[in-house]
Parts: C-alpha cells; sequence; structure tokens
C-alpha cells in the first residue's frame, strides 16, 4: 500500500455521515480506539494502541489486519469476533480478553466493538476500544477479588481444579464465587477452565511436536475424545487440523498462554 492518507480517506467517504465515534466513549473513558474495514484491515488506531503495538506512527499500522501483528491462531480469534459484531449488525461491548502489552506479557483488558455502516446502511466495518483493565480503577476492582482465582487456573490448568478450590481462593462461598465470575467474566468458572485448557492445547499444537494424546493430558483432559470434541466446538477445527493451519514454517511460534 503507497498511500496510506488515501487509503483512509476512501474510507471514511463512504461512512454515514451521520455516525459518531464518539458513541464508543459511553463504555469506556481513556482507552485504546481501532477502526477497522469489512476485512478487517485497520483504518484509524489511536496512539497508544499503534505504540503498544511497536509502530512509530498511525500510518505504519493503517492497512494492516492481526494477521499482520499477531501469531495466526490468535489473530483469526480476534478477527472471528470482528465478524460475528459485522454478521449481526449489532455492538458487542465489554468483552473480556487476554491481550499481550509492549513487553509481551499478557494484560486483562475490556474490549467493545460497535459495527459501522455506508450511506445505504451496509455493513462496511467495526469501530472498537480496548482498555487495560490494571489502568481502570473504577473497574478492577471486582477482578482483583478474583485475581487470584484467575491465576491459579492459569498456572494449573495441567491438574486438576475444583471449583471449591478457586472459591477458597477468592474467600467466597462457591455459589457467591460462580455468580460473581459469570457477573464480570460472561462464562461460568467451568467454562473459563474449558477455554484457558483448549486455548493452551492450541499453542502447544503448534509449538511442540507431542501427539494430540499427550497434549490432552498435559493440559489437564483425561479423555482424549472429549478434549477433540471440546477443541473442535471452540475453534471449528480438530486438533490435527488447527495444528496443520497454524504450524509455522520454518520459525519457532510465540509461546503465548491462553487467551
Amino acid at each position: 500500500m503507497t498511500d496510506p492518507v488515501g487509503f483512509q480517506q476512501r474510507f471514511y467517504n463512504k461512512l454515514n455521515r451521520g455516525l459518531s465515534l464518539s458513541l464508543l466513549f459511553d463504555y469506556l473513558p481513556e482507552m485504546y480506539l481501532f477502526v477497522k474495514d469489512r476485512r478487517s484491515r485497520f483504518i484509524t488506531v489511536s496512539e497508544p494502541l499503534w505504540k503498544m503495538r511497536g509502530f512509530s506512527s498511525e500510518l505504519e499500522m493503517v492497512g494492516k489486519s492481526d494477521f499482520d501483528i499477531h501469531p495466526a491462531d490468535l489473530a483469526s480469534q480476534y478477527i472471528a469476533e470482528d465478524q460475528r459484531v459485522m454478521h449481526s449488525g449489532r455492538p458487542l461491548p465489554n468483552q473480556i480478553w487476554l491481550v499481550a502489552d509492549e513487553t509481551g506479557e499478557l494484560k486483562w483488558f475490556v474490549s467493545s466493538k460497535i459495527p459501522l455502516f455506508d450511506q445505504r446502511g451496509r455493513v462496511i466495518g467495526i469501530a472498537g476500544v480496548m482498555r487495560n483493565l490494571e489502568q481502570a480503577d473504577l473497574m478492577v476492582r471486582p477482578y482483583r477479588e478474583l485475581e487470584h482465582a484467575v491465576t491459579f487456573v492459569l498456572q494449573n490448568y495441567g491438574q486438576r481444579i475444583d471449583v471449591a478450590q478457586l472459591a477458597q481462593l477468592a474467600h467466597l462461598s462457591v455459589s457467591q464465587f460462580g455468580r460473581r465470575f459469570k457477573r464480570l467474566y460472561q462464562m461460568t468458572p467451568q467454562q473459563y477452565i474449558l477455554r484457558v485448557r483448549i486455548n493452551a492445547a492450541g499453542q502447544l499444537l503448534i509449538s511442540s511436536d507431542h501427539s494430540v494424546a499427550e497434549i490432552a493430558a498435559e493440559c489437564g483432559f483425561y479423555d482424549q475424545s472429549y478434549f477433540t470434541k471440546q477443541f473442535r466446538k471452540q475453534h471449528g477445527q480438530t486438533p490435527l487440523q488447527y495444528r496443520a493451519t497454524y504450524e509455522p514454517r520454518g520459525a519457532n511460534p510465540q509461546q503465548t498462554p491462553a487467551h
């Protein structure tokens, strides 16, 4: 792409002139802002975000997609969410993601996205915002209450984990813990444990030559058929198909815990 400024302008010329991106700020203040086109290529990126991604200017990021910036398996998940918003034509607020910051360390972010329409009412892209929960004093407090439980899962997903253990770490009853966890993370504790294990397995599939059975056991699954069923349910592919799709060619993939 030789003219990123022209690329931006052509996209914005298509936008419904009544659209106000300031609607995003109703969700969270002081955010990382981004706008993408129908193919999930970045059109606009706020300064904190392009700096976090290691670029020296916004225009260096314009025209790129998540596949140009992130490992392919993670990029596919980010873009799949973009597609959900564009296909539904409805906002998707306050989704919880683990995202690598500028140092490569995984941090919790809250992400909200809205579809963008042209003057004929057709979806032509999305706009989104992210906020690092560590920087969100008002929002981070309830997450801190569950921090030890969440961290325990990330560090021990290969072992047997009971929800009662996690509730004890949060100093809550099992029922209180379950309700609070679901309210904050939009999933049950059991679903979170499963998601962490499946994503950890995905990373092992593309970063090691271990067999599917070995990886299933390493990630806390004691039934390979159940592992394969759940993996396919989350990623839309069997473990072997996933490995064939994302296995790097001549390079060591970036090791990233569950997203």
